[in-house]
């Protein structure tokens, strides 16, 4: 161990070059990227310019970047009061696409508080970009690896119930139909969609959701993009929200494709945009009644908008301005607020068979894993269409036999604790950390960095742990039946 500590110590000493390490984005990605982790930096007001203290804290951000081995950083905030914080998302790029939209940052590289993009006119697309995104994606879907001789033995099934997910056809077909929507937001509708609309009827207009969630046997909630959300009870649409912070977290929203048809680009009565200063919003919307520093609305007798606005801050700045980040629209009528995903009842010693398999693990049927079914489905992510069962569950299956499982984090919020989900992992009697999951598979384990793969004639395992360690946790298990 003395000798390991002598030799490295000169790697540490030695500066690293600022081109070595990963770039601070000034406009987000082209695909939707991986968040890896969300980091903060703080740092306390010195003797120096705002300027070289903020190029420090983005220097020590871009650190991190390359301690996490991530492809880039975007700085999602940055408040200066009696310390400075810069908070920043370290991401991956696609795996085949590290091109950039036009869309800025909320922060560029030289710190500035970039102007909102959806104030600018948006030059209109030769094909309606959100058929071409879904389309592609679609398209770009693995193909599936024909079943190897002999073939494996079939357990019966013995649960009748019909899944909602629909095949990457019928989703492209239903996607083709829609044109480019409206994304303006008004007392009479958002997005070209009204309170009391069929859900047929959003369907028509607004193409299939990037994922549906059930929350009580009669409501369900629909998501365009990452942060659209449309609630439907009883079939009719009862309200309609734009929130980063509604019912998937971090990891819930990073398996959702990003959507630029949906995501940060509303404007309200086609004036006010997302991240429009308070006082911008309020001279273009001068009917706006104020309830506090951070919420305006405006009503009418059926119903009521609501507007939310989040501190936002830039270095040059020493209060934190108020931006627009939000709305809620909703009649009077209705006043749930519901933010709760219910779902499936699965078959545990089951789950922990599909999870973990051996040679002879039998193929499953989906309904053989699920004993009470509860629909909730991702359409568009960047693996394809899934089956959500728990907060950590997913499947996908063609005929409704399982041909894919993986399992991850909590995917909605209330977020919760590394102990919270290695309590889960060990009552599924899933290793939990690197060198439990190497000691399982023994010589069948592949390793490589901070992840673990083993490949057989009929599966293939892909486990991601938090670092090289061996007691490195689990962060997410990937099973594909071949």
């Amino acid at each position: 161990m003395k000798k390991l500590l002598v030799l490295t110590l000169p790697f540490f000493g030695l500066p690293v070059s600022a081109k070595s390490l990963p770039p601070i984005l000034d406009y987000l990605p082209a695909c939707a990227p991986v968040v890896v982790d969300s980091i903060y930096v703080e740092k306390k007001l010195a003797n120096i310019s705002n300027d070289k203290l903020v190029e420090s804290s983005f220097h020590q951000v871009r650190l991190k970047a390359k301690d996490k081995r991530v492809d880039a950083a975007i700085i999602t905030n940055l408040i200066q009061t009696n310390k400075l914080i810069v908070t920043a998302d370290l991401i991956d790029f696609c795996s085949e696409d590290d091109s950039l939209s036009s869309t800025p940052t909320a922060y560029n590289q030289s710190s500035r508080l970039a102007e909102p993009a959806v104030t600018k006119p948006k030059p209109a697309p030769v094909t309606p970009p959100r058929i071409e995104t879904r389309v592609a994606a679609v398209k770009a879907a693995p193909k599936p690896v024909p079943t190897p001789a002999p073939k494996r033995v079939v357990a019966p099934s013995n649960r009748n119930f019909t899944s909602k997910l629909m095949s990457d056809i019928q989703l492209a077909k239903l996607a083709a139909k829609v044109g480019q929507p409206s994304a303006n937001v008004t007392l009479s509708g958002a997005y070209g969609i009204n309170i009391n609309n069929s859900s047929e009827f959003l369907l028509n207009v607004l193409g299939p959701a990037s994922a549906i969630f059930t929350l009580s046997p009669d409501t369900t909630a629909w998501l365009y993009g990452r942060d659209l959300w449309f609630y439907i009870e009883n079939d009719k649409v009862q309200k309609i929200s734009y929130k980063e912070r509604a019912l998937l977290n971090y990891t819930g929203r990073n398996f959702i494709l990003y959507d630029e048809d949906f995501d940060n680009n509303w404007l309200i009565d086609d004036k006010a945009g997302y991240r429009d200063d308070v006082d911008n919003v309020r001279r273009k919307l001068n009917y706006l009644k104020k309830q506090s520093d951070a919420e305006y609305t405006v009503s009418n007798q059926r119903n009521l908008l609501k507007l939310d606005f989040s501190e936002f801050s830039s270095y040059n700045s020493r209060e934190p301005e108020l931006l627009l980040s939000g709305f809620t629209f909703h009649s009077r009528q209705y006043a749930k607020d519901e933010n709760q995903i219910i779902y499936s009842q699965l078959n545990d010693d089951l789950l922990t068979q599909i999870l973990l398999p051996t040679p002879s693990t039998p193929s499953y049927k989906l309904q053989d894993l699920v004993t009470n079914y509860v629909p909730n489905i991702i359409n568009y992510s960047e693996d394809g269409s899934w089956e959500v069962l728990s907060k950590y569950i997913q499947v996908k299956h063609k005929d409704n036999a399982i041909t894919k499982v993986k399992l991850s984090e909590s995917i909605n919020y209330p977020v919760e604790t590394d102990e919270e989900f290695m309590r889960f992992l060990k009552l599924a009697n899933i290793p939990v950390t690197k060198g439990e999951m190497t000691a399982h598979y023994k010589s069948d384990a592949d390793v490589w960095a901070e992840n673990v793969e083993v490949s057989k004639d009929d599966y293939q395992i892909r486990a991601e742990f938090t670092s090289e360690d061996d007691d490195a946790m689990l962060i997410s298990l990937e099973v594909e039946y071949l």
